[in-house]
């Protein structure tokens, strides 16, 4: 039996934030509605309204804005894939997004959504941290900003209230002369959830040593993080096929530490270090992979 519900299509953001103000404890909001409509045909929706926020133009704005690049949460995967200004300042975010799904599902899916669904395999997380990325909420008497490690507490799970929506990402653009990566693992190779996604950035300085590298992994904890030791581990030094087999080894140490035992940890653990491997080597050496 399908869910029933109320559906709202408001016409504006701030009525949007009105419905959320008066009914937020009982209301869905869709983005995209990738995931939450499957929900409700499967009748495992338990919200008594629907509050559809994908047509608000307030939602739906890049641009650059205070060193920032900004990027409205009902922006879809592929106007990502086609804006030339993303390309151009968070590359592996265009990269994270080219991943998601089918075309069908790119066309309407949304990284507001994404996000605000906070599943550990969420392709756009991973690439969302490495920019330092800050989220706008809003609830109709207040705002503030999050970053976004601290928004996403925990499997399908988020800090906002019933009466907040996320209304902006600012992502700190990747740095001239800077590379990234991006590399998932899957059952498939496309249309299918990802077993171990990572991201990265990195910088390499006129002495060819590492000037800096952010490194985020998605799937294989409980929510996606930034791997900050193996990070550290490589700054200040001649980025190496030694050295960044260290880094995928204390990346997966700590991924399973994150995770605790199970019994594919061990099957798991090379294919950890495999991913991670070939992100960094994109990041700090420009090795592409097909």
């Amino acid at each position: 039996m399908r869910s029933r519900f109320r559906y709202t299509c408001p016409s504006s953001l701030n009525e949007a934030l009105a419905v959320l103000n008066d009914h937020g404890t009982e209301t869905a909001v869709v983005a995209g509605g990738t995931d939450l409509m499957i929900s409700a045909r499967n009748g495992t929706l338990t919200s008594t309204r629907m509050l559809d926020v994908s047509h608000l133009a307030e939602l739906r704005i890049v641009e650059q804005l205070n060193g920032y690049v900004s990027l409205g949460p009902a922006v879809t995967y592929s106007e990502i894939i086609s804006s030339p200004l993303l390309a151009e300042h968070v590359p592996v975010l265009v990269a994270a997004a080219r991943c998601v799904g089918s075309a069908q599902i790119r066309n309407v899916g949304t990284v507001g959504g994404n996000v605000a669904n906070a599943s550990p395999a969420a392709d756009s997380v991973p690439a969302l941290l490495v920019h330092h990325t800050r989220v706008l909420i809003q609830s109709a008497t207040s705002d503030r900003i999050e970053h976004l490690e601290n928004l996403i507490t925990g499997p399908y799970q988020t800090n906002l209230r019933p009466d907040e929506l996320i209304t902006r990402f600012l992502l700190e653009p990747q740095a001239s002369g800077f590379r990234h990566g991006f590399r998932r693992i899957a059952r498939r190779r496309a249309l299918s959830v990802a077993r171990i996604n990572a991201a990265a950035i990195g910088g390499i300085d006129a002495d060819a040593a590492v000037l800096d590298l952010k490194l985020a992994v998605g799937s294989v904890t409980p929510q996606p993080c930034r791997m900050t030791a193996a990070e550290s581990h490589v700054r200040g030094k001649i980025p190496d096929e030694a050295l960044i087999r260290e880094a995928a080894e204390m990346v997966s140490q700590e991924i399973f530490r994150r995770a605790g035992p199970r019994p594919s940890t061990e099957f798991k653990r090379p294919a950890v270090e495999g991913l991670v491997t070939e992100v960094l080597n994109e990041a700090l050496l420009g090795v592409r992979y097909e």
